[in-house]
């Protein structure tokens, strides 16, 4: 089942490395059956260098507005002169001062309908938090900003950056709690959904050398 939302969101790693986005998006309450899947766009996350998208091409940060209308046609309506939001590639992609791509970020998670993403190997979307976590820290081999750990991380030497709204054990405290006011199970649909939600990261983005330095 769909539900439509607006989402108004602070993705607030810490500064100076901060992104604010507003979309308009359909939302999964439940993960996509496995043959959604295959109607897919596969794309290739590529930290330091850009994305390649299945039967598309490679988008490469610093890639200049013009080039990147070309490669993937109009941006949607909600794009602006500083973001450039593609629905169809569930992607936003933040552009500098000078109007090339910095940050390119997928914040359709952790239930993407349009697009299966894959990095190093595996979907960050259904790895689970932790095991991303792991192999992003052993690719980063370096400095890594978790002063929001739990919800968000930064890895300065890959520039990628994850976030999440909600964490297993905030759920699972939430859940304790309503199970002690005797409120769970007149609640239980919804809080499992968002347990279900809160196993993996819910966006992940990459941006130039040194972006979150």
């Amino acid at each position: 089942m769909l539900r439509s939302v607006e989402i108004e969101l602070s993705v607030k790693f810490s500064p100076p490395f901060a992104n604010t986005f507003s979309v308009s998006c359909q939302a999964k309450t439940t993960p996509q059956k496995t043959n959604d899947i295959n109607k897919m766009t596969k794309i290739e996350i590529l930290p330091l260098d850009g994305i390649e998208i299945e039967n598309i091409g490679k988008l490469s940060l610093g890639q200049s507005k013009s080039d990147i209308e070309k490669l993937l046609g109009k941006p949607s309506d909600s794009s602006n002169l500083k973001q450039l939001f593609f629905d169809q590639y569930e992607v936003r992609i933040d552009l500098d001062k000078n109007g090339n791509a910095e940050f390119i970020e997928f914040i359709y998670g952790p239930f993407p309908e349009k697009a299966e993403l894959s990095i190093y190997g595996v979907n960050p979307f259904q790895i689970g938090a932790d095991n991303l976590l792991e192999i992003l820290t052993e690719k980063n081999n370096g400095k890594i900003d978790d002063s929001e750990a739990e919800y968000c991380y930064a890895f300065q030497n890959i520039s990628l950056g994850v976030w999440r709204q909600i964490t297993e054990k905030s759920v699972e405290d939430e859940i304790a709690e309503m199970k002690a006011n005797n409120e769970y199970e007149e609640n239980k649909d919804w809080i499992n959904e968002d347990l279900n939600k809160a196993k993996n990261f819910w966006t992940i983005g990459i941006g130039v050398k040194n972006y979150y330095e």
